[in-house]
């Protein structure tokens, strides 16, 4: 299974220590293309996080929101955050965890 990890540079650095080694450093220029990418190569989980899904264009974010393969996943620390889990979650296994 392949995981990418798309973000600036501290966040992709985690996940490198973290053993996760396909990663692509980003900024509003590249953001939208590198998804662009994640999507078109064989990933299972794309990680990226909130600041990353804002420079995307609106269809691109509408492509992360309903794609399955890849999962999109959307770090954040926002209180939202845990809605859109369980929507991805939804999503992915079809059924609702959380009732």
């Amino acid at each position: 299974m392949n995981i990418v990890v798309i973000g600036d540079e501290y966040f992709v650095a985690g996940f490198n220590i973290a053993g996760i080694s396909r990663s692509r450093v980003v900024d509003k220029e590249t953001a939208g293309k590198a998804m662009e990418e994640a999507i078109a190569e064989d990933n299972a989980v794309v990680i990226t996080n909130k600041t990353v899904y804002d420079m995307l264009n609106p269809r691109m974010k509408e492509t992360v929101n309903t794609t399955v393969k890849p999962t999109f996943v959307i770090l954040s620390h926002d209180l939202g955050a845990e809605e859109n889990l369980r929507m991805m979650i939804k999503r992915s296994l079809g059924i609702d965890l959380w009732k």
